[in-house]
This record gives structure tokens, C-alpha cells and sequence, in this order.
């Protein structure tokens, strides 16, 4: 791990670049955005995207990785899924980014490698960056979408494209998490682990939608509507 794992620069990875970021919620659906995500410098999406994407569903989702953030978590609970570095190598994932840099963060990281047992490059996010999420979302854990949202809009990136967010409002997309199909379901879930609070995700998502210096940003029509109902 030690040889392994580096620190993720936002400043480094982000300044000046498009980025789209791609949530796993069913209103990736409601428009075949495809080739104008593929147009960003950067496509980040979230955890199982890379192992469930479907190329007859590309209009909808795009076909660009660029970096994929994951919990290095590998099994279904947790929502994280195995990390394929051969399949991710083919689709173009340049870097796999643990958002979690704390004391359990980087014991799920350690045991990731000790799983594996080999040699392979991933990121952890710097602390910098986890220490304001921490400090904005109180004793509640945040998700892995909501810590990518957060580095985003926390970095000088010239353009920022939000889809396939809805913090939990609306289902996951069909065939990402099969055992939550519905919002009902998807509450359920997250009071049983009692770690995450969407809500509150999503009052400081809106609070760095004004603080961030990205000017120009732009997000899918169902998250339009959660923000101004």
C-alpha cells in the first residue's frame, strides 16, 4: 500500500478542466446526454459504474472514464464492487480515487491490498479536502458521490456537468443496485447502516453550489427540479 497509493490533487487533476460528473440515480435516464458528456475533459463517475455500464445505454450515460471514485469497498452491501484493474484499463480509468482519507478509510484501503496482494496505482483524496466534508456533514459519513460532488466544486475547474444525482430522492439507475429499486427501499438502506444523511448532503451540496468558484455549471433537469421545486 505504502508503494501503492498516492495523495489525489484536485488542484492537480482539475484546474482548468471540464468535468462531468455522472451519479448512479435513474435521471441519468430522462436525457440521452451521452456524446455531450463525452465532450468534457473529464468524466468522473461513482463506485459500480464501470462493472454495470451497458454501451446500448451509451447515449444516455456516454462512454468516457476518466476517474472513477470508490468506497475499495468490494462487496454488494456497500455498494462499491469489485475492482476490475483490467477491465478499468480497457474503458480508460486513469485513476480510482478513495475519498476517504481517515483512520477507517485507510484501513478499508489496506485491506483492499491486502486482498490483492499486488502492486497497482490508486488514490486517496487528500486530506485537505476530506477534512471540510467531514467538518460540513458533523459525525454523519459521506457517500462516495457526495465526496466527488464536493472535490469538484471545491477545485478552479473551468465547467462543471451534474447528472444522475438526486441524493437518494429517486431510485438507483435499473441494473446498478438490484436490490434497491425504489426510494422507500433506498431509505430503508441507509437508516440500517445509520452512517450517511443525504439530506444534509444535499443542504451542503447546495450551500457549495454558491461558494464554488466555477462559474459555469450546468445540471440535468431532476436535480433542477430538487433545487428550485
Amino acid at each position: 500500500m505504502v508503494l501503492s497509493v498516492r495523495v489525489f490533487s484536485i488542484k492537480k487533476n482539475f484546474k482548468n478542466k471540464r468535468i462531468a460528473i455522472v451519479g448512479a440515480a435513474d435521471s441519468v435516464f430522462d436525457e440521452k446526454n451521452g456524446d455531450f458528456i463525452d465532450s468534457f475533459d473529464i468524466v468522473i463517475r461513482i463506485n459500480k459504474a464501470a462493472l454495470v455500464w451497458d454501451k446500448e445505454k451509451s447515449d444516455y450515460l456516454g462512454s468516457k472514464f476518466t476517474f472513477l471514485f470508490h468506497s475499495f469497498f468490494e462487496n454488494e452491501y456497500s455498494g462499491g464492487g469489485y475492482v476490475d484493474f483490467k477491465k478499468f484499463k480497457k474503458m480508460g480509468i486513469a485513476k480510482i480515487i478513495n475519498p476517504n482519507y481517515t483512520r477507517k478509510g485507510l484501513k478499508t484501503h489496506l485491506n483492499f491490498y491486502k486482498r490483492h496482494l499486488r502492486l497497482r496505482r490508486t488514490f486517496i483524496l487528500a486530506p485537505k479536502i476530506r477534512a471540510t466534508i467531514t467538518k460540513e456533514l458533523k459525525s454523519y459519513v459521506p457517500t462516495v458521490g457526495f465526496s466527488a460532488l464536493m472535490a469538484v466544486l471545491m477545485s478552479d475547474c473551468a465547467e462543471i456537468y451534474i447528472t444522475g444525482f438526486t441524493f437518494f430522492k429517486t431510485p438507483y439507475q435499473v441494473g446498478y443496485r438490484r436490490e434497491l429499486t425504489d426510494p422507500v427501499k433506498n431509505q430503508r438502506h441507509l437508516e440500517k447502516q445509520g452512517v450517511h444523511n443525504p439530506d444534509l448532503e444535499f443542504e451542503v451540496f447546495k450551500k457549495y453550489l454558491d461558494l464554488t468558484s466555477c462559474e459555469n455549471i450546468k445540471i440535468d433537469k431532476a436535480l433542477s427540479a430538487l433545487i428550485q421545486p
